[in-house]
C-alpha cells in the first residue's frame, strides 16, 4: 500500500492564496487535521515516510509520525514532492490573478490542469520530476505532499485522465490509498474540534 496525504490546512489556504513553492506554516486547524490523519493511519503498516521539504508538508508528516509511533527523524524529504510553481501567480488570490492577469487567467480556466504557469510549471513538469520516485517508492510508504502533486501522481499512474481528474477531490489531510498503483480508497480526515468553556 502507498498512502498519499495532502498536508494540513496552511495559513495560505485560509487566505485562499496559491502558495505553491512559497513556504508557509500550518494553521492550528491544520495541526489538528494532521493529528486526526495520524489516528486514521494507526492500524496501517507504514515503514517509510516521505515528505515535501516545505514546512506545511513536513510538519504534517512529523505530527502523523507522532500519532503512529514512528521516529520523525526517519522522514525522508524529497524535492520532487514540492507543490507546483505557480510562477507569476505565486502567492496570489484568485481575485488578484484576475485583476492583474485577466488574459492568462482565462487561459488557465480553459486549459485546466494542462496549463503551464508563466515563469513556473505545469503538471507535465511535476510528472517528469516525480516519475522516478514513484516508480521506486517502497511498499507501505506514506507520502506527505500537495494537491497538485497528488493529482500529477494520479495522472502518471493512469488512475486519472483528462476526463475524471477532478472527480478525485483531496481535502487537507485526506489520505488516498493506492494498492499496487491502483486506486483503492480515500480516507477522509475530519479534525477534532476543541472547545473551551466559559
Amino acid at each position: 500500500m502507498i498512502y498519499l496525504v495532502r498536508h494540513g490546512e496552511s495559513e495560505a489556504n485560509i487566505q485562499k492564496r496559491y502558495s505553491g513553492i512559497t513556504d508557509v506554516d500550518l494553521s492550528q486547524k491544520g495541526r489538528l487535521q494532521a493529528a486526526a490523519a495520524g489516528k486514521n493511519l494507526v492500524q496501517e503498516k507504514i515503514s517509510h515516510v516521505y515528505s515535501s521539504p516545505l514546512k506545511r508538508a513536513k510538519d504534517t508528516a512529523k505530527i502523523i509520525c507522532k500519532e503512529i509511533n514512528l521516529d520523525e527523524n526517519k522522514i525522508i524529504t524529497e524535492d520532487c514532492l514540492i507543490e507546483v510553481n505557480f510562477g507569476i501567480f505565486e502567492n496570489m488570490t484568485w481575485d488578484e490573478v484576475i485583476l492583474n492577469y485577466k488574459e492568462e487567467s482565462e487561459k488557465w480556466i480553459f486549459d485546466q490542469h494542462k496549463y503551464k504557469f508563466p515563469e513556473g510549471e505545469g503538471y507535465d513538469d511535476i510528472i517528469k520530476r516525480i516519475a522516478d520516485f514513484i516508480d521506486n517508492v517502497p511498499d507501505n510508504s506514506l507520502i506527505v505532499t500537495h494537491f497538485g502533486v497528488i493529482q500529477s501522481i494520479l495522472l502518471y499512474l493512469g488512475i486519472a485522465d483528462d476526463t475524471n481528474l477532478w472527480n478525485f477531490m483531496i481535502s487537507n489531510c485526506d489520505i488516498m490509498v493506492l494498492n499496487h498503483n491502483k486506486f483503492e480508497r480515500i480516507i477522509r480526515t475530519i479534525a477534532e474540534q476543541r472547545f473551551c468553556k466559559g
